[in-house]
């Protein structure tokens, strides 16, 4: 399974979460990159989201990455599944956090949203199987 995790941000911290993304998705990489989770699903994509201290603007942006579907690859030009999680984040949590401390802070939210996910994910994907290989790749 691919794996790709980004970020929507507030332009100021922006860099320190892009940074912990880009550890995260190293990480988890390894750990889910042969895995086959069915259900078609060939991509899951965790989005974190620390747009504003105002739970409810952080959702909006959640509400809009929650969700199964398929895009077009621009590459290779075939239709590819995906599962996508939103991680909200609020902004003052990582201004006030050291790159440890962040970098623990999202792997605790991302069990969090994928433990128990906001939307139906697609039948015949193994959902709790992911869940325990991304706790096992947390460790």
């Amino acid at each position: 399974m691919k794996i790709r995790v980004m970020s929507i941000t507030a332009t100021e911290v922006g860099e320190q979460v892009n940074s912990v993304a880009i550890a995260l998705e190293d990480r988890l990489r390894p750990a889910l990159a042969s895995k086959n989770y069915g259900g078609g699903v060939e991509q899951f994509v965790v989005f974190i989201v620390s747009v504003d201290a105002h739970p409810l603007e952080n959702e909006r942006y959640c509400i809009a990455n929650n969700r199964a579907g398929r895009y077009k690859d621009m590459m290779t030009g075939r239709m590819v599944s995906f599962v996508g999680i939103a991680v909200p984040v609020n902004p003052e949590a990582v201004r006030g956090s050291s790159s440890e401390g962040l970098d623990r802070h999202l792997h605790d939210l991302l069990l969090k949203e994928l433990g128990s996910p906001a939307y139906a994910m697609p039948k015949a994907f193994d959902r709790q199987r992911l869940f325990e290989d991304v706790v096992l790749a947390l460790r």
